[in-house]
Formats: C-alpha cells, structure tokens, sequence
C-alpha cells in the first residue's frame, strides 16, 4: 500500500498499473488524481461512480466528466462543475441535464458552438440562442428553425460573424431587403451575400439610380446619408417617390419645410373642387411650401 501511494504521489498516472484492489482504493486513487487528475480513467467503476472522487477530478478538468459513471452524468452539481471548467463537458451531460439551463448557458457563454449539443427546448430557447450567437455565430446552424427567422437572433449573429450566420439564416430572410440592408449596417460583410446592397452603398455616397429608387422606394428611409438622398429627390421633382416613403416625406418636411400631399388619397366631396381643398391645405399650413400631387 504504502509503495503504491509513493508511486502515484509522484506520478499519479501510475494508477493505471495498480493492481485492481488499489484502483479501487479510495486513498489511492484520490493520491493519484491530486496529482494528476487524468488518473481518473484509471480508478475502478465503483470509484468513478463516487461524487467526491469525481468532483474532485472535473474541477481539475471538466473533460473528465467523460470517466464518471452514467449516475454522476446526470448529477448538477458534479456537470456544472465540469462544464464551468470546460464547456465541451456538456458533451457527456445526461440528457437531462442538456436541457438544464444554468448548465447550458455556462457552456455557451465559453463558446456558442456547444449549442448543438443542448435539448431541443433549449435550441428553440430565444434568450439562449441570442447568448449563444453573440459568443458565436455558428450557434445560428442549431437553432430552431423558427430562431433562424428570427430578426433579432440573425442581426445579433450577424453581428458577430457575417460569413458564418448568412450560412443558416431561413431562406425566407434572405428575400427581406429591409432586413439585410439592416445586416449591412451592423457589418459591412454582408455586403458579400447580396448584389443589391452594392446599391445601398452607392446611393450613401451620392451615386444615385433612378431606376433603383423607384424599385426600392420602400427602403429609402434606410439610408443613413439621408440629407444628400432627399436633396436629389427634391431636385429631380420626384415627388412621387418621395411620397410613396412616408419616413422620407416626414424628413423632408421636418428639415425642409415641404409637405408633399397627395390629392389622390382624399376622398373629394362633390361640392368642392381640387382648387377649394388645395387652398384649404394651404391655409392650415402655413409654415410649409406644399407640393401637391394628382
């Protein structure tokens, strides 16, 4: 006895040539894993099953918890323990315990990647998959289908990787111009994934298209250079475009002082005529140059 436990003080993975009686020694194998937690592999069953021996070993190193008996896998504190130590221990986690969601978010906070090896639940878990994400973009590739359509989830992946997340987000996404001209703000590689952005970032500075303005008159209000924009399309009386954006036409009469008005949204009573409502329009604004439109 007293040899063997010299020999493991001094090398603990000497454990692995013990005879079984000392494998199954509790001083022994606790002499051992002080020294060397790794001799862990080498303890009998019975000491793999003990929660001390165990719970020693994975806050050495959580990989460990590879070595524990299918009870102790499934035991809070001893994965907990491991996982905090290393993330990867969610790997050998029970079932059970990967839908834990203190165990899971200790893991994804080191690495969202290790989301796929959480419950179903917790891959369809928002608040999770949003962690998760923001550690690792990759994270995106085992959420939910749901979360993949997610704005909030795929702009916070995005965000963090551009390349990886436009690998996973749904389909349905990826036909959103609001949306990935919203990706583009938050990462400039997203530029990459979609030929109509180059747009976007030609009208920021100062290239305009015509024939992509109307197209894409709906997502005007988007551009953040929006004085240099609204002063083009003031300037080439393209009132209808304006007016179409209701964000733009409030801008322009904000920073401008024009209401671009429509006659065609009014429902004109027959006693009155264009001409009546127009100076009708006019007196109750009068701090504004009002453009009118048919």
């Amino acid at each position: 006895m007293e040899q063997v436990l010299i020999s493991v003080k001094r090398d603990g993975l000497a454990l692995k040539y013990a005879s079984e009686e000392f494998q199954n020694d509790e001083e022994v194998v606790f002499t051992a894993i002080k020294e060397n937690p790794l001799a862990l592999k080498y303890a009998s069953d019975e000491l793999k099953g003990n929660s001390d021996v165990v719970l020693y070993a994975v806050r050495k190193n959580g990989l460990l918890l590879s070595c524990a008996s299918e009870e102790l896998q499934n035991d809070e504190e001893i994965v907990f323990t491991a996982v905090k130590e290393n993330y990867l221990a969610l790997m050998d986690a029970s079932e059970e315990l990967r839908g834990n969601k203190k165990i899971v978010l200790i893991a994804i906070k080191q690495n969202g990647w290790i989301l796929q090896y959480a419950s179903e639940e917790l891959k369809a878990d928002k608040e999770m998959v949003l962690v998760a994400v923001k550690n690792n973009s990759k994270a995106l590739k085992y959420a939910s289908e749901e979360l993949k359509a997610d704005k909030e989830v795929v702009l916070a992946a995005v965000q963090q990787n551009a390349e990886k997340a436009f690998k996973y987000i749904s389909s349905k996404l990826l036909d959103d111009k609001q949306f990935l001209i919203e990706c583009y703000r938050i990462n400039e590689d997203t530029i990459e994934y979609n030929d109509f952005i180059s747009y976007i970032d030609d009208l920021e500075n100062g290239h305009f298209d015509d024939t992509f303005i109307e197209k894409n008159v709906d997502i005007l209000d988007l551009i953040q250079n929006k004085k240099k924009l609204c002063e083009y399309l003031l300037e080439n009386q393209q009132y209808q475009n304006i007016y179409k954006n209701k964000k733009i036409s409030e801008y322009i009469k904000e920073n401008y002082n024009i209401i671009i008005f429509s006659m065609n949204d009014i429902n004109i009573d027959k006693n009155y005529n264009n001409d009546k409502l127009r100076e009708n329009f006019i007196q109750e604004n009068p701090n504004y140059n009002v453009i009118f439109i048919d």
